[in-house]
């Protein structure tokens, strides 16, 4: 006989999704297998990117389009 999960268990899967999705201050990573994990910021409308925060590394910041494909649910 097969029980169900608990219902507070959620079981998070990596999916790709496009980073202007991506709702500001969720973690991101830009590959899949990629040791550096991203905090997403603020918008810059000059250069039309968003910029990513290294979560290790606060002075390390990357810009990036918004329509690159980043990696999000994954557990840090």
């Amino acid at each position: 006989m097969a029980t169900n999960p608990s219902p507070l268990l959620k079981v998070t899967t990596m999916q790709t999704i496009v980073l202007r999705n991506v709702t500001k201050g969720d973690y991101v990573k830009r590959k899949a297998d990629a040791k550096s994990i991203y905090i997403k910021g603020d918008y810059d409308k000059t250069t039309k990117s968003f910029e990513l925060i290294d979560v290790e590394d606060i002075n390390r910041v990357v810009y990036i389009k918004a329509s690159k494909p980043v990696y999000v649910g994954f557990t840090y």
